[in-house]
């Protein structure tokens, strides 16, 4: 096996110091630009491969983050995680993406990886499924990282959040529903206990309260698309032509929509003519469904990007917004036709 080269025989090679070297490779805007290209030969030639464990250990910064989700299989969280990769890179730092599966059990283990790795900070999003407080343990140990949560808050804790307004974004969907004469609304909802549904869920009953309507149904889905499907294919196997059927439905995210969009089409009942279906997040493929999904969009991106910059204050130490509250809009398209009574 070949052997591994060392800062030395770069060094050896540049004409320079060991020291130059750390420094082109830590603080390279430091250096003069000839010594810097002799050193970037140097690496290229012996295919040099920094010990950034090593090399963090002066700077107590190892220029990692942290970044725990709940699914990367939901468009919502890969368009989040683009978000934080590319603000990341502009300013040098490297992501390590963990998916939680919405289990408490495995955010904790993998907060206690991060932690023992020495990641500068970490952006979180909470588990679904979870108690109403956090663990002790996995709260002390939040307590000693740089933590930004984004999308889930945690109760009782004043870390720094990223988000949209929920209530609003889901009061406006509710809103623009009753404004087509609907006055059967059903919440299909996601995870019972999170701030996020939670939040939803009173933006829906404010709007039906504000308009006098006493009607209000919730299915709960678990924010995923096959469990709305499942849900839907049984709610309205069971009650067929009742009076107790919505006209329209609000889902508290898009891929639930599409899993009752999904189970509509088996049931053959149309969409939008007799049933109105509106999401929430306007994931990319959200217009590519039949009937393109009308529903309120959040800027996952930009939350991403707002998630880093506030990490980077809260490792810099400098002063912070303690909640980025962003806004949602209405994308209208064909799941949602007037109700003629």
């Amino acid at each position: 096996m070949k052997k591994k080269s060392t800062i030395y025989d770069v060094a050896k090679i540049a004409g320079v110091s060991p020291s130059t070297i750390s420094r082109v490779m830590n603080t390279p805007e430091i250096v003069a630009e000839n010594t810097r290209q002799k050193v970037m030969n140097a690496v290229k030639e012996l295919t040099f491969i920094p010990n950034m464990m090593a090399a963090s250990m002066p700077r107590k910064r190892t220029n990692y983050i942290g970044l725990i989700i709940p699914d990367i299989t939901n468009i919502f969280f890969s368009n989040l995680v683009r978000g934080v990769q590319d603000v990341c890179e502009k300013h040098g730092y490297s992501v390590l993406v963990v998916n939680s599966d919405d289990i408490q059990e495995k955010e904790g283990r993998y907060l206690k990886l991060l932690y023992s790795r020495r990641v500068d900070g970490v952006i979180l999003t909470v588990a679904g499924y979870r108690e109403e407080e956090f663990p002790k343990e996995e709260l002390s140990l939040l307590k000693k990282m740089n933590i930004v949560l984004i999308d889930r808050e945690i109760n009782g804790m004043t870390t720094p959040i990223v988000k949209v307004n929920n209530f609003g974004g889901a009061y406006s969907a509710v809103k623009y529903l009753l404004t087509m004469g609907h006055k059967k609304i059903m919440y299909l909802a996601g995870i019972e206990g999170t701030k996020t549904n939670q939040e939803r869920e009173k933006g829906y009953l404010a709007a039906l309260k504000e308009a006098h309507i006493n009607w209000k149904k919730e299915l709960a889905a678990d924010f995923r698309l096959d469990t709305a499907y499942q849900k839907i294919i049984q709610y309205w196997s069971q009650l067929k032509n009742s009076d107790k059927l919505p006209t329209a439905i609000f889902a508290a995210n898009d891929l639930m929509a599409i899993g009752a969009l999904k189970a509509f089409a088996q049931l053959k009942v149309r969409v939008p003519e007799d049933i109105s279906i509106i999401g929430f997040d306007n994931i990319s493929f959200s217009d590519c469904t039949y009937p393109p999904l009308t529903t309120i969009a959040q800027p996952t991106y930009l939350m991403g990007q707002k998630a880093v910059e506030t990490l980077l204050k809260v490792i810099d130490k400098k002063k912070i917004k303690k909640s980025v509250e962003l806004e949602t809009e209405l994308i209208e398209r064909d799941s949602v036709s007037r109700w003629e009574v």
